[in-house]
């Protein structure tokens, strides 16, 4: 693999670059992945990916990593960090796993880990948050799996298909992370 950033069992990390755009917009515009990020109607266009890409490389409070597997060097997915510069040293964290054929494999568990090690070991972060659906039954499982806790709900804060929809929020402080 060409410039890992972050080594885990299974799993590399490595700067998105934007010759990931083109992959990166089909996971954004896969149907059953726009549902799960709460985006139904959004359609991702590839001028809008590159333009992100470039932004975030320009970006020092930002990273956006993607998850390689280091079988066949394949990405399979992305996390996704902001606030690594804030005072308070919180850290926003997104993951999604768009190859749906590597669901349920343990890549997440690996990239989530390696990443969340990193953070709270080289990077001093104190605090790492997110957010899911309440309807995503397999995030809130994989979460919870790895130690983060639910401190909350943002009753019906979102609305697609015609409905609202309740947001779990989670966190996890360096001291809980094992």
């Amino acid at each position: 693999m060409q410039n890992p950033y972050i080594i885990g069992n299974s799993i590399c990390l490595r700067p998105v670059e934007v010759g990931d755009a083109p992959l990166i917009q089909e996971w954004h515009n896969d149907p059953e992945l726009r549902k799960l990020a709460g985006a139904p109607r959004l359609v991702s266009m590839l001028t809008a990916e590159e333009e992100d890409i470039k932004n975030v490389s320009k970006s020092e409070d930002e990273v956006y990593l993607m998850i390689v597997k280091k079988a066949d060097n394949k990405p399979i997915g992305f996390i996704r960090l902001n606030g690594l510069t804030s005072s308070e040293r919180i850290v926003w964290l997104r993951i999604s796993i768009g190859d749906k054929a590597s669901w349920g494999k343990g890549y997440g568990s690996d990239a989530m880990r390696s990443v969340l090690q990193w953070l709270f070991g080289e990077e001093n972060i104190h605090r790492v948050e997110l957010e899911t659906f309440a309807t995503n039954e397999r995030a809130l499982k994989f979460f919870e799996h790895i130690g983060f806790k639910r401190e909350g709900v943002r009753r019906q804060a979102h609305f697609a298909d015609g409905q609202y929809y309740d947001i779990v929020c989670f966190g996890l402080l360096r001291g809980e992370f094992k």
